[in-house]
């Protein structure tokens, strides 16, 4: 891969093009159905950059608006399953924990979907499957029934959502693909914000089972998103070569890319880094409102501290998206320091006796791992390039969705083991901290082997990762 002036040019063989090929690079030509199966020099046309691009990130902002929402507002139902089914906290949490480890781990699944039947079929198919799973749920007679219906069922259909939503609005973007992908996410803060409220005030009117119902109904809103999603002409007209190139006998999926991303050492640094840090995402919005309500904080209080969770990541998200754009600023290493701070702040979470305070936290904390979890895609691509994000984005995606799995039940039986939150908000801080130095250890890397000229990554890549 080299670098000329204002185009990339980049070998390939026109069967493995795919969307994620194409956000932030420049396209001028695609190959014909004639010229398929030969190696091309493909100088990349340019993504509008608009257009009905903003119609996909506010089609995106819902998409992540029910998802995340979803999960990362399971704090208001984990009080209130504790008290009806009258089970321990971590047997509660992996209600929770396996919905939000199923939406993760449905990301290879989502992505072979949306290569095999675009964005827009594979987002009807998640809204459907989510829709199904809640409205079930509303009929659990046990826990381990709400394992398989809100967890698995109601977790993988969100999930299938999440990689057609990205690649909808990638698409369309290249120089303000940061601000892009980080409006439609800031979705995730609204939800994060508005679905506890909603939570308490059907859980109170209807009961639990009430809300799983109007829940379904919300999920439905993913078939409106998918209806949404429309490609650019210059991804129609590469998906109408592909569509010439299945006329020959199908082979088998080519793993070339994937051995590359497993061999590229950032990479590594990073995936274990994002992956382990996943272990202590989800505490804090789990286990924050019943923290805050042990130490005498009123439930509809705590309920709202997930709130504050999100709306204060709406704004964390459009601005620290804003000035990631620019081209001094290293993204990576954004990405390390929100760690660092989530971890400071979790470790002296723990020290907090008033609703102010807890307040303050809250803040801090969606401010950062909101707009974390948003930038993870965007840093991926900086990291492996474009060429390889779509591997690199599934293979976090899923060891992150194992660890979110496991972290809130473990977080629930230590509090079950010692009587007290301490254990699992320090496990929590220790990850943050452990994953913000790893990002660190990556970006030196990164830096290390350009300044002594070590082959590792594209020149573009490094031209962002070292101003």
């Amino acid at each position: 891969m080299k670098k000329t002036n204002s185009e990339l040019t980049i070998s390939v063989d026109a069967e493995e093009l795919t969307p994620l090929d194409y956000p932030t690079d420049e396209i001028t030509t695609i190959p014909n159905a004639e010229e398929a199966g030969k190696a091309h020099v493909v100088d990349n046309p340019s993504p509008p950059d608009g257009g009905w691009g903003w119609v996909c990130v506010g089609a995106r902002f819902v998409a992540v608006f029910v998802c995340f929402g979803v999960v990362y507002s399971f704090g208001v139902i984990y009080v209130e399953l504790v008290d009806v089914f009258r089970a321990t906290r971590a047997e509660v949490a992996w209600v929770g924990s396996v919905a939000s480890g199923a939406m993760h781990m449905a990301g290879p699944l989502s992505s072979l979907l949306n290569e095999q039947y675009g964005c827009r079929v594979t987002t009807i198919i998640a809204g459907g499957v989510a829709a199904v799973g809640f409205l079930v749920s509303a009929f659990a007679p046990s826990l381990f029934f709400l394992y398989f219906s809100f967890g698995v069922v109601g977790g993988m259909g969100l999930g299938l959502s999440i990689v057609p939503s990205l690649v909808a609005v990638t698409v369309y973007f290249r120089k303000r693909i940061s601000l892009a992908i980080a409006t439609s996410a800031i979705g995730a803060g609204v939800g994060t914000m508005c679905l506890p409220m909603l939570y308490r005030a059907l859980i109170t009117q209807y009961g639990w089972q009430g809300m799983m119902m109007v829940l379904s109904g919300v999920a439905l809103n993913l078939v409106v998103c998918g209806g949404l999603f429309r490609m650019p002409a210059y991804v129609i007209a590469q998906q109408r070569q592909r569509t010439h190139e299945r006329r020959r006998p199908p082979r088998c999926v080519s793993f070339h890319s994937l051995f590359t991303v497993l061999n590229h050492r950032p990479f590594l640094i990073f995936l274990t880094a994002t992956a382990s840090t996943h272990l202590g995402v989800m505490v804090p919005y789990v286990h924050l409102p019943d923290l805050a309500r042990l130490t005498g904080v009123a439930k509809g209080d705590a309920s709202f501290l997930v709130s504050i969770m999100g709306f204060v990541g709406i704004a964390g998200r459009l601005l620290f998206g804003y000035i990631a754009d620019f081209r001094f600023v290293s993204r990576i290493l954004f990405y390390a320091v929100m760690l660092l701070i989530c971890g400071v702040g979790t470790l002296l979470c723990t020290m907090v006796k008033t609703y102010a305070l807890f307040a303050v936290y809250a803040a801090v904390q969606g401010a950062f791992i909101g707009t974390w979890t948003a930038f993870t895609p965007i840093v991926l691509t900086d990291i492996v390039g474009v060429q390889h994000t779509g591997n690199a984005l599934g293979l976090t995606i899923f060891l992150s969705g194992i660890s979110i799995t496991v972290a809130s039940p473990i977080a629930g039986a230590l509090f079950d083991v010692t009587g007290r939150y301490i254990a699992s908000f320090y496990l929590a801080a220790s990850i943050y901290l452990w994953g913000g130095l790893l990002s660190i250890v990556c970006y030196l890397y990164i830096k290390l082997k350009h300044n002594t000229g070590i082959d590792s990554l594209p020149k573009y890549v490094l031209d962002v990762q070292t101003k």
